[in-house]
């Protein structure tokens, strides 16, 4: 394969993980909205959505195949096809849990009292989703680097969420509640929190492995 068709070849792949990038945000964003909203439209939009977000994980796939097959990549190119394959597979894990979030919205349990705000929770991982597949379309290291730094706050949302959670349990009255309905929901709330703690975990992979390609730097990496 000539270079010059190797390196459109490479750019075919960024354009294909850019892509995926968006429409994984778009169905994370709407599986949020479908939480926060019980919207049953937006809750099949995000189910629907599925089949095209793994059709272009698996053509992804085949490409880094095909890309490290053909030709003896360069250290800068095999950062690239390796850090793309990586970033793909965090995206389509991401998808998978907008999916499971919507599918949880769809079961349609009742809701509970509870001072956690779990749209709120949600819209800061959907935003960190966005930055990061923003970042990757520019290359931009300094913002890869922030995107890191912020998935600290998430966890700690979580993590107080959860005891907020916990606490609503434990002041129960027990005598005016459905307790297999209320188990069902504390359960279906505490998921939720571990899945967007999940997502923005995610998003932060894609972060890190962006600076790891463009600069080689893997300080960043778990």
């Amino acid at each position: 394969m000539a270079r010059e068709h190797y390196r459109q070849e490479l750019e075919t792949l960024r354009e294909a993980v850019l892509e995926m990038g968006k429409l994984v945000q778009t169905q994370f964003d709407r599986a949020v909205a479908a939480f926060a909203d019980h919207d049953p439209e937006m809750v099949r939009r995000v189910i629907e959505s599925e089949d095209r977000v793994n059709e272009r994980y698996l053509a992804i796939e085949r490409k880094c195949i095909e890309l490290l097959g053909l030709q003896q990549p360069v250290a800068s190119d095999l950062r690239f096809v390796a850090a793309a394959f990586k970033i793909s597979t965090d995206l389509e894990r991401i998808g998978d849990i907008a999916v499971k979030i919507a599918e949880r919205t769809e079961a349609g349990l009742p809701a509970i009292e509870t001072a956690v705000d779990i749209p709120s929770m949600g819209q800061e991982s959907a935003t960190m989703v966005a930055d990061a597949v923003d970042a990757f379309e520019a290359l931009d290291t300094d913002a890869c680097r922030e995107i890191v730094a912020r998935d600290d706050q998430i966890d700690q949302l979580a993590k107080h969420a959860s005891r907020q959670v916990f606490g609503d349990m434990v002041a129960l009255d027990t005598e005016t509640v459905d307790l297999e309905e209320y188990h069902e929901s504390i359960f279906r709330l505490v998921i939720t929190v571990t899945d967007i703690e999940q997502v923005a975990d995610h998003a932060t992979n894609v972060a890190a492995r962006t600076v790891y390609m463009a600069t080689g730097d893997d300080s960043l990496l778990e």
